[in-house]
């Protein structure tokens, strides 16, 4: 088995851990442990960080494509992660100065945001700390090691975070340590992935403006601009509503979001997966010129993502009542969000590899025009729809956001290969998983228990939608995966 192979296995187990523990912590522990409004801080800080370490890196990350000419472990790699912390260090200046200017128009004027008034200069380092982590992270993966940033990032601060949650539950920390705390789990990790280039001697901040040639530092600021333009895009996208309800409805409505946030996302997780294994072959296929394989991929990933995401789907909506009786009464208003932000997750689960296709393709950069375009397009909406329906306005932004990129992606791919990968067993699968959700609804009787309910519809949908499924041979890959565990057991008897 290859170093990369090992490491993927590593890296997703450890990833599937984290998310477990991240839905255990948002889902089910804040809500019990802090206010609507504590949690909307928590949110806002962690959203805002995100986009400004994307902004502060300056668009370095795109110069990950030119390492292969920086590669030199006896020459300290030329000195590409002086240059690398040297940009960032300039995007930090700009940064900071920026939240300084504009701190009232990100905090807002309305007594809902006092709380991250407060709290607002915690931005400054956890956004550098982030930024410095994903410098050092991408320079690991560029050196082959792709699990440690991946570990540090999805796991072990999730444990981090969690500590100072179960202290300030058991009443053992103010609101104000536990804030100390939470900052301390979010940026120890920068420090650990450091440590980890320093033991591997990976670590180096020689500079060598000798193999800085003009015709390189011109391809560098071109990659550089190119990527602040568009890199910055996909962040934006993922974390502007946050923003927006913060500053329109308050930190307490940011609060009750982030959790119907946190359940919707569920519906993406077997495409997490699909698209690590899946990128390696498009790629190839595309080296070989094989499109009859890169578009057999295609079709397999919409049927499959469409049964999976939507069993996710109907199981959670048709138990999403008792989502709710295991959270404090105000978080109930986020129902109708948690309905839109699955159906965007859906959509964009059902459109398959479509990501991957342009991505690898020689067509890669109107991937990133797309991500661009829809900037103010969902920032319009979210304007439009959160003074009308509230959170649940944000979560049809979102779900409206999914559909227009996927059809962006689905009509280029068609136009530009040939390719179009949905057909009558899709239709059918969509047919059988909503007259399942109904059958649910209408025959399976309330229960008071809300766990023991729970248990019984999803018994009920599993025992009609795998079978329907299966019988009616809607997948292929699917039906091989069932007949292999048939065979399994008949071999055991």
């Amino acid at each position: 088995m290859g170093i990369i192979k090992q490491q993927t296995i590593k890296g997703s187990l450890y990833s599937y851990l984290g998310v477990f523990i991240g839905f255990l912590t948002v889902s089910i522990i804040q809500p019990h442990t802090l206010t609507k409004e504590q949690i909307g801080l928590i949110t806002i800080l962690t959203s805002l960080s995100l986009m400004f370490a994307q902004f502060s890196i300056l668009g370095f990350n795109g110069t990950a494509r030119y390492f292969p000419y920086f590669r030199s472990e006896e020459k300290k790699h030329h000195g590409y992660l002086f240059l690398a912390c040297m940009v960032s260090l300039l995007g930090t200046i700009l940064f900071v100065l920026l939240t300084w200017a504009f701190k009232n128009e990100l905090v807002g004027q309305n007594a809902k945001t006092v709380l991250f008034e407060d709290y607002y200069w915690y931005l400054v380092p956890l956004t550098v700390f982030t930024l410095f982590f994903n410098v050092f992270d991408l320079y690991a993966r560029l050196l082959y090691n792709i699990t440690t940033g991946l570990i540090l990032r999805e796991f072990t601060k999730r444990i981090f975070i969690l500590i100072p949650l179960l202290l300030i539950y058991f009443h053992l920390v103010s609101f104000k340590m536990f804030m100390i705390l939470w900052l301390t789990a979010n940026i120890i990790t920068t420090a650990q992935i450091v440590i980890r280039l320093i033991k591997d001697k990976q670590f180096s901040l020689e500079p060598n403006f000798e193999f800085l040639t003009k015709d390189m530092a011109n391809k560098l600021i071109g990659i550089c601009f190119f990527t602040i333009l568009t890199g910055t895009s996909p962040l934006i996208i993922q974390n502007i509503d946050n923003l927006l309800i913060s500053k329109k409805l308050g930190l307490d409505n940011t609060g009750i979001y982030a959790l119907a946030f946190s359940f919707g996302s569920i519906i993406s997780l077997p495409s997490r997966s699909l698209y690590s294994i899946s990128y390696t072959i498009v790629a190839e296929s595309f080296k070989t010129n094989d499109l009859k394989n890169i578009s057999t991929v295609y079709a397999k990933s919409c049927i499959n993502q469409i049964i999976s995401a939507l069993f996710i789907f109907i199981v959670m909506w048709a138990s999403v009542d008792n989502i709710f009786a295991m959270e404090p009464p105000d978080f109930k208003a986020g129902k109708y969000a948690i309905f839109f932000v699955s159906l965007g997750y859906f959509i964009d689960s059902a459109t398959g590899i479509n990501l991957v296709i342009l991505a690898t393709s020689k067509y890669f950069r109107y991937e990133a025009l797309f991500n661009l375009l829809l900037v103010p397009v969902i920032v319009a909406a979210n304007i439009i729809l959160i003074p009308i329906y509230g959170i649940t306005g944000s979560a049809m932004a979102s779900a409206l956001t999914f559909f227009i990129f996927n059809l962006f992606r689905y009509i280029f791919i068609w136009v530009k290969f040939n390719m179009q990968p949905f057909n009558m067993q899709c239709l059918l699968a969509l047919g059988t998983g909503v007259l399942v959700y109904y059958l649910s609804v209408w025959t399976v009787p309330h229960l008071q228990n809300f766990v023991i309910d729970t248990i019984v519809r999803t018994a009920f949908i599993t025992a009609l939608y795998l079978p329907a499924v299966y019988f009616m041979k809607l997948s292929e890959d699917i039906n091989g995966i069932i007949d292999g565990l048939i065979a399994k057991v008949r071999r055991g008897r």
